[in-house]
């Protein structure tokens, strides 16, 4: 699976992480991505994903998120078109600006 995804932690401060991610997301993909960052996430309380490079088709509808367990708070910093192929969760705060996205992962305490 690596070969169609990679991902790459940016930074660390206390129990918050920053992760980039960039490949291809489907269906199959999809369950493969949600362990690898759940296990890079592992402790972490607040996690910013930089999705921008992570692509998904137009129209197809990723029924369970890539999203990590854990995490209280997962700011995502992606595209619209990755927001709209795949499920909500009540812990996603979605960000189009990487100074806001960056911002709001600063200023939470862990």
């Amino acid at each position: 699976m690596s070969a169609l995804f990679r991902v790459r932690v940016l930074a660390v401060c206390d129990r918050r992480l920053w992760c980039a991610v960039a490949g291809q997301l489907t269906a199959g993909t999809s369950s493969a991505l949600r362990t690898e960052l759940t296990e890079r996430c592992a402790g972490a309380t607040v996690v910013a994903l930089d999705l921008r490079q992570l692509t998904c088709t137009a129209g197809e509808l990723v029924p369970s998120g890539p999203w990590p367990d854990g995490p209280r708070t997962v700011h995502v910093l992606a595209a619209e078109p990755l927001r709209s192929c795949t499920p909500e969760d009540g812990r996603l705060h979605w960000h189009a600006d990487l100074a806001v996205a960056w911002h709001a992962w600063n200023s939470l305490s862990p």
